[in-house]
Parts: structure tokens; sequence; C-alpha cells
């Protein structure tokens, strides 16, 4: 390590589309950080509302990429990471506010636990500051069909946050709306899948993690808000397509094949039922979306296999190996049949129960 390896560089990515109402918010909450050592790198996809004159007349040291077009999240963050020089990385959404100790506990995590690549803070809303959001929470798994939840959300049911998932805790996916990685970690694994252009490139960029064997933990002694729907709501039919598309996107690209093939052929199905039930509710575009998703796998179908045919040749551990960090239930079920609306409610969390972390807590918050 070299002479500032306890602090670290921390370089914050910012990717703006029209978000000006959000930026103040942002900087001035990552300005009041008490850790000595960030940079902050704006990437503007070509805002129409003057983001990028705001943050150069009221926030000089941020750093900003202006893009000439709109480059979408994965491509606009990869921008930002391009021209970043900080040793940790930072996604972080235009509507997010921090607590201004949450990236001292981060750092630290880092320093104390070497096996570390990738972490995220406890998300909770801005509007119910008492309530985790839906996108970070405390955070990510995914079902052994692929549908991912999280510690605090499953599906549209958010708890209150009452230091129920305070515990670090190894996880399967971090949220990107505040996504911190080992600069190095990208060096060695690249950087987020451009092709899925929205939605779910975390998620793709934490299986690889996984599957070359790094390790990503949620750590709750930090806390960040989140707005949530600055870009695009939970029911808007765009976020559905995108969500329904990149999830299938994942799962080819990164299952074994003996578990793909049967993992892809309950997709269909199910799919297919909330197809139905989207057109049945009258949510037309919504179902609508769905169908597009599935248009375009089909119609990318070379470009899918080529990308899958790049994962599995490079992979380290095997899906048995990475299966540990999957619930090995159906969260459909257990939601929408069985009524369980928390993840301590899940049935079979015990496999997930010993991911939490061992360690004494001292050695993640801010005094270590």
């Amino acid at each position: 390590m070299n002479q500032t390896s306890h602090n670290p560089l921390v370089s914050f990515i910012t990717v703006n589309y029209n978000g000006k109402k959000y930026l103040r918010d942002l900087y001035d909450s990552l300005g009041r950080i008490t850790y000595p050592r960030t940079e902050l790198i704006l990437v503007d996809n070509a805002s129409a509302d003057d983001s990028v004159n705001f943050v150069r007349e009221n926030y000089p040291r941020v750093k900003i990429v202006q893009n000439p077009a709109n480059y979408m999240f994965a491509r606009g963050n990869n921008e930002g990471i391009k021209a970043a020089t900080g040793e940790i990385i930072c996604l972080i959404n235009n509507d997010v506010k921090v607590d201004p100790a949450f990236l001292t506990v981060i750092v630290n995590a880092f320093n104390n636990k070497p096996e570390l690549a990738a972490c995220q803070p406890k998300v909770l809303d801005l509007n119910q500051p008492d309530h985790f959001e839906y996108a970070g929470a405390a955070g990510g798994f995914i079902d052994k069909y692929g549908y991912p939840f999280m510690r605090g959300r499953m599906f549209f049911d958010l708890e209150t946050d009452q230091g129920q998932y305070d515990d670090n805790m190894e996880i399967f996916w971090s949220t990107g709306a505040c996504f911190f990685i080992r600069k190095s970690v990208l060096d060695d694994l690249g950087i987020l899948d451009e092709d899925f252009q929205m939605h779910m490139e975390e998620i793709d960029l934490c299986w690889r993690l996984h599957l070359h064997r790094y390790h990503i933990y949620c750590i709750p002694a930090a806390k960040v808000w989140h707005q949530g729907g600055g870009t695009l709501s939970s029911e808007n039919p765009r976020k559905n397509y995108w969500n329904f598309r990149n999830n299938i996107f994942l799962l080819v690209k990164n299952l074994q094949m003996i578990n793909l093939a049967r993992i892809i052929i309950f997709r269909l199905f199910m799919d297919g039922i909330a197809l139905t039930r989207e057109l049945f509710r009258g949510k037309f575009k919504n179902g609508f979306s769905i169908g597009k998703a599935y248009v375009w796998i089909l119609l990318h179908l070379p470009l899918l296999l080529r990308k899958r045919r790049e994962i599995q040749q490079k992979r380290r551990a095997g899906d048995k190996e990475i299966f540990r960090l999957v619930y090995p239930g159906s969260i459909v079920w257990e939601y929408f049949i069985r009524g369980r609306k928390k993840f301590s409610q899940l049935t079979k969390l015990n496999s997930l129960h010993m991911l939490k972390d061992k360690e004494p807590e001292v050695e993640w918050k801010m005094g270590s």
C-alpha cells in the first residue's frame, strides 16, 4: 500500500440528465463530509436545464465531464470512471443526500477488511427518513430465479428502519444509488456493461465480482438518503421495460448453462403471467413494455451470447459457490402467495444469515 492507504482519495461520480433541481442538496451534503480527501465529478448527459452552468458557478471544485448526448447511466458512469483519480470510486445518484460521517465509516471498512471489493451504505428514503428506500435499503440479493430484492424492501413494500438490519452483511449486489468499489477491482474486471444502458448494470457488475471471488458488503453504520424516482418512477413503463429486459440479460450472461436452462423456462412462464396481469389491470403500456423487452432480447441474441461467452471463459467461481449468496426459495411465492412482506419473514434465511460479519463492530466504525 502507498502512504495514503489509510486516507485514500475517494472519487464521487454523479451522472446527471436535467437534474439541476437535485444538485444543490447533493453537493451541499458532500461538502459537509468530515473525511478529508474527496474528488467530485459531475458527468452531464447533455442536459437542457442549465445543470452544468449551475454547478460551475456554485461548486467550482467539481470536475465536469460533458457528454455530447445522453449516454444513459452505464456509459455515463464509465466516462466518469475514466476521469477519476481516486483509489476508491463511488457512483452516487444526483438525488442523494449523505450523512457527514458516512464516508469515514466506509473508508475504515475498506482499510480494515482487505478482501472487501465493493460496498454500500444504508439507504433511507429522503421523503420518509425512517423508512428504507426502494433502490438501496440495506443491501441487495436475488432469489433462485433471478428476482432481485433487498433487506428492507420486498417488491413494493418498504420497511421502517428500526435498526433490524444494522449488522454488516455480505450481500449479492450493491445499489447503484451509492456504490463504492476499489479502482483496482475495476482495473481487473472492467467497468459497467454499457449494453445495459440503465437499470441492473450494478447487479451485473456485482455478479462479475462474485465470479472472480470478490466480496461485497452493506455497511449500515454509514447512512445516506435517496429521493428515489428522480429519473424514473417505479410505475413508469420505461422502467418496467428496462427491468424485464436487463434481468434476462443478466441471467443469460452470468449463469452456468445447467442453471440458465432451468431458470429461463421458469422466467418465461412467470413473465408471461406478469404481462397478462398488466393487461387485465388495464396497464396496457406496462404490458407492452414487457413484450417489448422480450422482442429486444430475441433481436439481440447474438450480442447476449457473445457477452455470455466472454464472461464464462473468465469466471473463477462456479454457480455452487456463488449460490451461497442467493436466496434458495422464490421471492414471488413468499411475497404474493405467503404474504411475506419483510426480509426477516423469509422462510429460508438461515443460509443468508450465515453471511453476517463476525468481526468486532469497532473495526467498521469511526473510531477505528
